[in-house]
């Protein structure tokens, strides 16, 4: 599929910016880490970096408020890594699917990242799943996104929020917890969908092997 296919931001800022925020939730110790990438500009800065954590849906205080002092030299890049304790510690679930917030400011740019209490990995000897550090069993299947693209039919169909929230809510009225976007990938809002109907999504990326053992 040639061109654009999902959504384009243009942010303008001050310096010192946010270039990157990522989020590791720990169910086990009811906190999350938070990796944030500060850029300065053009002159040497020193500022406060100010975080909290909210509930996503109601916006009500989740977590401990935190600031930290920092001091950047012109053009430096720092990453900033600190933990915030989460009160109420709700974690996500496909029959809870409970999210928060992590709100982030230095004064100049402001930055907010959405986030689930959870933690997924497979046994290595069982090979069973395990969400949240207990066995959670996947039932679902494939929507193979390109070839969605590839029909004539389709439409707008793959960029139609409301479309696309019945298509994950027909999915959980099957009894179904989990789905593969395979052969491509959907726009990314199909991920804050499935974050909010509580869907796992598993990735396929487009790589098999071919005749020869040729990869592609």
């Amino acid at each position: 599929i040639p061109g654009l296919y999902d959504s384009v931001e243009l942010i303008l800022s001050g310096a010192p910016f946010l270039r990157n925020v990522q989020t590791v939730p720990d169910p086990g110790t009811k906190s999350v880490r938070v990796v944030a990438e500060v850029v300065a500009g053009a002159q040497p800065v020193e500022f406060i970096l100010r975080a909290e954590v909210v509930a996503a849906k109601s916006r009500v205080p989740a977590g401990a408020a935190t600031s930290a002092s920092a001091r950047l030299a012109a053009g430096e890049v720092k990453v900033l890594d600190f933990v915030i304790p989460l009160a109420e510690a709700r974690v996500w679930s496909p029959e809870d699917p409970f999210l928060y917030e992590l709100r982030l400011a230095t004064g100049s740019d402001a930055a907010s990242v959405r986030f689930g209490l959870r933690s997924f990995r497979f046994d290595p000897v069982t090979r069973r799943p395990f969400l949240n550090g207990q066995p959670y069993y996947l039932r679902g299947s494939n929507i193979t996104i390109d070839r969605f693209y590839e029909d004539a039919a389709r439409g707008e169909l793959p960029w139609d929020a409301v479309w696309v929230r019945q298509l994950h809510r027909q999915i959980k009225a099957m009894n179904w917890n989990s789905l593969r976007y395979c052969i491509g990938f959907p726009p990314e809002f199909w991920y804050d969908i499935a974050d909010e109907e509580g869907i796992l999504i598993q990735d396929e990326f487009p790589i098999w092997v071919l005749n020869g053992g040729l990869q592609c």
